[in-house]
């Protein structure tokens, strides 16, 4: 890690946006204008004199950030990637999307630290040019090794351990669940940024929807709207094979058929729907009835077809390797000079060491994963 003696501009507007503040916001909580902070932001001249030690005291205080991060050199460049793109028909704030880029820039910093004393995992996910979306993602199932008309078990994990690197961060936001870029460093490292408080079956369409950005978006010529919709369609094909659902979603199509599917291809029900209306198996109308249906479920009807959110490994993984078991946060944050506590919940957002196989072993249970849907018929007196 390189420090200088002179404060880093970007270092200071890395760790406002992290922590949610605008430069007005910051500048007033310290006593400075916002046109200061602009100016310490781009190591402007304009300042005839480097700032004093209180003013960074301030800032650090103000962020959450220890004083020595700003006199350290910039971290790698990290794309805004599918950030760009346009999410569930909305924009996302423009102080939510500069968070959660430099949140996934701050962290793969300290995972580009620890990687560097460490082997790194082969790259084998494709990169995929003019093909049509479902064609890609069948591809992309084969250079995975993946079974043509099976569901895909542990989908993250499968992701990992074909070279991306799938960092979570356990903070909400609403308007985005995940992003995903090609890293500038070299070689270009996969990368896909997930948010916390998401449903598992949500989860897994996400990361479908990512990894297709990854294999056949290296740009986007055609319209924001056209990517995102042939992700969906990647993404679909990749989670719910043509072949299979075809064989699998049978007339009559209803909720509770459809619950059963649910547990085992690990989707919503509502991409079931979509599914089976896109292959024509169901007709508009009858889609529309379903999702009326859906719309009336409580949560209460559902519980038993809740799908648990996966965990990536990979990052607290090489901090084991590195530091030790259990990890110690704060060694790992003087990769970078980042908040113990920051780093301390991103590591517990990320999967475990396994425990050995012959310990917590309890017997199985009978149980049913899925139950009949509930009919909202009252019966007679």
């Amino acid at each position: 890690m390189t420090t200088t003696k002179t404060i880093n501009g970007d270092r200071i507007k890395q760790a406002r946006e992290i922590a949610g503040l605008t430069q007005e916001q910051l500048g007033t909580s310290i006593g400075k204008s916002q046109s200061t902070i602009a100016h310490l932001e781009r190591n402007s001249k304009q300042l005839l004199l480097q700032p004093s030690e209180g003013v960074i005291e301030a800032i650090a205080f103000e962020t959450g950030f220890p004083v020595a991060f700003f006199y350290q050199d910039s971290g790698p460049e990290f794309p805004l990637g599918s950030l760009l793109y346009r999410t569930r028909h909305s924009i996302l704030k423009r102080e939510d999307k500069n968070r959660f880029h430099q949140l996934g820039r701050l962290v793969y910093e300290v995972a580009e630290k620890m990687s560097e004393n460490l082997t790194q995992i082969e790259i084998r996910i494709p990169k995929i040019v003019g093909e049509h979306p479902a064609s890609a993602a069948r591809i992309t199932r084969a250079k995975l090794g993946l079974l043509p008309d099976a569901p895909v078990r542990n989908l993250l994990n499968q992701i990992e351990k074909n070279g991306v690197f799938v960092i979570a961060l356990p903070y909400e936001i609403a308007e985005q669940d995940a992003y995903s870029c090609w890293t500038d460093s070299q070689p270009r490292r996969p990368v896909i940024i997930i948010t916390g408080g998401k449903a598992g079956d949500r989860q897994r369409f996400t990361l479908a929807h990512e990894l297709g950005h990854l294999v056949m978006h290296n740009s986007f010529p055609k319209g924001l709207s056209v990517v995102e919709a042939e992700a969906d369609e990647f993404a679909s094909e990749l989670l719910l094979p043509e072949d299979a659902m075809r064989h699998d979603i049978v007339p009559p199509v209803t909720l509770t058929s459809l619950a059963e599917l649910k547990m085992r291809w690990g989707v919503s029900l509502a991409a079931l729907v979509m599914r089976a209306k896109e292959l024509e198996i169901i007709t508009e109308r009858q889609a529309r009835y379903l999702f009326v249906q859906l719309a009336r479920l409580k949560d209460e009807e559902l519980t038993n077809l809740n799908i648990a959110p996966e965990k990536p490994r990979a990052l607290k993984r090489m901090a084991e390797l590195l530091h030790g078991f259990p990890v110690d946060p704060k060694k790992v944050a003087r990769h970078n000079l980042s908040p113990a506590k920051m780093i301390s919940e991103i590591l517990q957002a990320h999967a475990d060491k396994p425990a050995p196989m012959n310990q917590g072993v309890r017997k199985p249970t009978r149980h049913t994963n899925v139950i009949e849907l509930k009919t909202r018929r009252r019966r007679k007196a």
